[in-house]
């Protein structure tokens, strides 16, 4: 039977707390190792997929799932890096407008690429430069009801572009000429390989994450993930 919900997460202890309020009724295993857990919110069903980090192992959790199931929306959340200049903190949660995985391309002079000469998705341009548009109307839809749904949690719910890295930003200087470069809000590492299977299998897809960090900072004694794990257990259910 087919879920109302897939949820994606890199991680277990990503998703931990969304676990520990809504525990799966059962398990199964893909061929490759993978587990797919399966469980219920009140009357909605979901399927949970820890991918394991990064695009490479994103794209195959996603495409061994999709072969043999059919959501009615695809989910990919955890925690993630958020921009300090964008003036949003550790513990807000954001929804993606468009995913960037920025190092697709023709190298130039600055942080961004030119675009490739040709498709990675037939009839989609964006994705000669690793760009992956969400829908408008359903970015727009998450975030009413999740603003509605965590007002009394007084998290802070915003929307805008994320990108995709596979190398994790490790200075404010590097942050900051990203920042310059593409106006994200928060940085991970699977969302743009997700959005393009979704696009591919035709399955609706968003992406939620909430920070966990300010993206550049490497002393993890800065870090608040505890807090960012809560917020997104609390974010999954109300999806």
């Amino acid at each position: 039977m087919n879920p109302d919900l897939l949820i994606l997460c890199a991680t277990h202890f990503e998703i931990a707390h969304f676990l520990t309020l809504h525990p799966g009724d059962s398990k199964r295993l893909t061929q490759t190792g993978l587990t797919i857990i399966s469980g219920k919110v009140h009357h909605k069903t979901y399927d949970l997929m820890i991918t394991g980090p990064g695009v490479f192992n994103a794209a195959h959790a996603l495409t061994v799932y999709l072969e043999h199931s059919s959501p009615a929306l695809i989910l990919q959340t955890g925690i993630a890096g958020v921009f300090r200049q964008t003036g949003y903190n550790i513990g807000d949660v954001a929804i993606a407008t468009r995913e960037h995985y920025i190092h697709t391309g023709i190298q130039t002079d600055c942080l961004e690429n030119a675009p490739l000469p040709f498709d990675l998705i037939d009839a989609n341009p964006l994705t000669r430069k690793g760009i992956y548009m969400f829908e408008q109307e359903r970015v727009d839809y998450y975030h009413e009801i999740l603003s509605q749904a965590l007002s009394a949690n007084n998290i802070n719910i915003t929307k805008g572009p994320f990108i995709t890295v596979s190398s994790i930003t490790s200075s404010f200087k590097q942050a900051a000429l990203l920042y310059s470069a593409f106006s994200p809000v928060m940085e991970a590492m699977e969302g743009a390989a997700c959005a393009h299977i979704a696009i591919l299998y035709d399955i609706p897809v968003i992406e939620v994450r909430s920070g966990s960090n300010f993206v550049g900072e490497r002393d993890k004694s800065k870090w608040d993930i505890d807090l960012a794990v809560k917020q997104l257990g609390r974010v999954c259910a109300a999806v």
